[in-house]
C-alpha cells in the first residue's frame, strides 16, 4: 500500500481545480440578462463621444467598461440584477460617478442622463490663448492681438488679463500711447492692482507723458512693488526727461527693494553729481566698487571717485 501522505498532493490539486472554478465562476457572476442605458453629454446638452463609461458590481465579482456612441449614448446588456457603480470620463470633463440599481434583470428602468462639467477651458478658448503667446513670443504681435481679440469674445470674463497682453504687446512697438489705452482698462476692473498702474506710468514715461505718468504714481501702492526693476526704469525715465530729484527719488527706491542694486547706486551717483551733492554721489560710487570691484562700472566710479573733492 502506497504511504497516505503520497495522496496530498492529488487531493490538493482537486481541491485548487474547486477553488479555480469556483472564482471563475463568481468572476463571471455578473452576467445575466438584465440592460442599463443612457446618455452621456456636456453642459450644453451636447454628446459626448467615444467616453467612457466604466461599470463595477463589486457584489457579483466584476463589471466591464464602454464607450458611448456618436449620439453619446451608451448601454449596459446582459448583466445581472445588482448596484451598479458607475464611472463617467471624458478628456477635458470631470469624472463623475453614480450609482444604478437594477433591482430585477427584467426590470426596466428609465434612461440614465448623465452631463459632465469641463475641468479645463474649451478646445477653441486654448487653441487661440496658445496661438496668441506663440505670436507673441515671435514679435508677430498684430498676430497675437488678433488672437487675443478672439479670446476677448470668447470670454469676456478674462478682459483684464486679456487687455494686460495687449497692452504689453503695445510696449514692444514702442506704442505708448495704445499701451497705455489698453492697461487703463485693466486698472478701471483692478484699480489697485500696483504692478500694472506701475507698468502703465512707465509706459507714459518712456512715450514722454510727464503729466500721465505722475497721474498714475500719484494712487500706486509702493509697498505692493516686489520688483527693483521698476523702480530703477522709472528713475532712469525721470532721469532722462531731466527730472532730476524725481529720478534719484526712484533710485533709492529701487535700493530699498534691493540694497544690492549695483546699477541703481551708480545712476543715483550721477544724479548726485549733477546736482552738486558731491558727499551723497561719493558715498554710492564708493557703494559701487564696493559690490562689484570689477567692470566698467567700478572704473568709472573709481574715475569719479578720484576726481570728486
Amino acid at each position: 500500500m502506497r504511504p497516505h501522505s503520497r495522496r496530498l498532493p492529488l487531493l490538493a490539486a482537486c481541491l485548487l481545480a474547486t477553488l479555480a472554478g469556483a472564482s471563475s465562476a463568481a468572476a463571471q457572476d455578473w452576467r445575466g440578462n438584465g440592460r442599463i442605458q443612457g446618455v452621456l453629454t456636456d453642459e450644453d446638452g451636447q454628446p459626448l463621444v467615444d467616453a467612457t463609461v466604466k461599470a463595477d458590481c463589486p457584489e457579483r465579482g466584476g463589471g466591464t467598461t464602454l464607450k458611448t456612441d456618436k449620439k453619446g449614448r451608451w448601454a449596459l446588456g446582459g448583466v445581472a440584477a445588482c448596484s451598479w457603480y458607475l464611472d463617467f470620463e471624458a478628456e477635458g470633463y470631470e469624472t463623475r460617478k453614480l450609482t444604478v440599481r437594477l433591482p430585477g434583470e427584467s426590470v426596466r428602468i428609465p434612461t440614465v442622463e448623465i452631463s459632465l462639467k469641463r475641468s479645463g477651458p474649451p478646445p477653441e478658448l486654448k487653441a487661440a490663448a496658445e496661438k496668441a503667446d506663440a505670436a507673441y513670443k515671435e514679435g508677430r504681435y498684430d498676430e497675437a492681438r488678433a488672437e487675443y481679440d478672439k479670446l476677448l469674445a470668447m470670454r469676456p470674463d478674462l478682459a483684464p488679463m486679456i487687455n494686460q497682453q495687449i497692452g504689453f504687446s503695445y510696449i514692444q512697438e514702442k506704442r505708448y500711447d495704445k499701451a497705455l489705452e489698453y492697461l487703463e482698462k485693466v486698472l478701471v476692473t483692478d484699480p489697485t492692482n500696483a504692478e500694472i498702474r506701475a507698468i502703465a506710468a512707465q509706459a507714459a514715461l518712456e512715450g514722454q507723458m510727464l503729466d500721465k505718468a505722475r497721474e498714475l504714481l500719484a494712487t500706486l501702492d509702493e509697498t505692493k512693488i516686489t520688483n527693483p526693476d521698476i523702480f530703477f526704469n522709472m528713475g532712469v525715465n525721470f532721469l532722462n526727461a531731466g527730472q532730476i530729484p524725481t529720478a534719484i527719488d526712484y533710485f533709492g527706491k529701487a535700493i530699498r527693494v534691493d540694497p544690492t542694486y549695483v546699477d541703481a547706486y551708480y545712476r543715483r551717483a550721477l544724479g548726485y553729481l549733477g546736482q552738486g551733492q558731491n558727499a551723497e554721489a561719493k558715498a554710492d560710487f564708493q557703494k559701487v566698487v564696493e559690490l562689484q570691484p570689477e567692470g566698467q562700472m567700478a572704473d568709472m566710479s573709481k574715475k569719479a571717485l578720484a576726481q570728486i573733492p
